[in-house]
């Protein structure tokens, strides 16, 4: 191979690496996940690649994100399908106002933080008179929060027994300290976090294991 080959080559990987990460920035903005396979089918249509380059390209586009933007890519098997969600490399001690909109944000505060104090999962109609039925708002609860994997909504029980419940999604336990939901409840009740023993021993756990993420 030439040098201008070799020269060519380089700045072509480089091309398709920075391609990438525009993609999956972009396609991240509305937080709903992206499939593994919709980014390697993008790098591999764009880019004239084979499938497997695609991969390496993929791999680069991880580590651009995480040293330019401090971001990585989380991989979850949701449905038989390789999930994609961005997050933060480092935890961090509260929910980022920049994580969804400031109205979402607010919202999906009272729903998960009920869900954490209640031990969740807690009953659909349960979880709707905390926005007080307000159609706008159950239908972010329903159909935004669940698209972005902040929420899990499914049937428990069988029968007259059965119900449909919300719970913490995948995206929600990677994304939202436990212990900043706990001290906002202790500081509106003006109440020491370990009042809830429960809730505070998950709480520190679940610090100390992001922490050593």
């Amino acid at each position: 191979m030439t040098q201008r080959s070799q020269n060519v080559s380089v700045s072509c990987s480089k091309e398709a690496v920075y391609g990438c990460v525009r993609y999956i920035l972009c396609r991240e903005g509305s937080k709903i996940p992206i499939k593994r396979s919709d980014i390697i089918n993008h790098i591999s249509e764009t880019c004239k690649v084979t499938k497997q380059n695609a991969s390496h390209v993929f791999i680069a586009a991880q580590n651009e994100l995480k040293r330019v933007y401090g971001y990585k890519v989380v991989e979850l098997k949701l449905k038989d399908a390789i999930q994609c969600i961005v997050v933060l490399d480092k935890p961090e001690k509260s929910l980022l106002s920049s994580s969804t909109n400031p109205y979402h944000r607010r919202l999906l505060i009272v729903v998960l933080t009920h869900i954490f104090m209640s031990s969740g999962p807690v009953a659909e109609a349960e979880a709707y008179v905390l926005v007080e039925n307000d159609h706008k708002q159950r239908k972010i609860v329903t159909n935004v929060f669940t698209k972005q994997l902040y929420l899990t909504h499914y049937k428990e029980g069988e029968g007259e027994l059965a119900r449909f419940v919300f719970d913490w999604g995948p995206r929600a336990h990677i994304e939202v300290p436990k212990m900043f939901l706990l001290n906002k409840v202790a500081n509106a009740l003006e109440k020491d976090p370990q009042h809830w023993s429960e809730q505070y021993k998950i709480a520190s756990t679940d610090n100390s294991n992001q922490e050593r993420d």
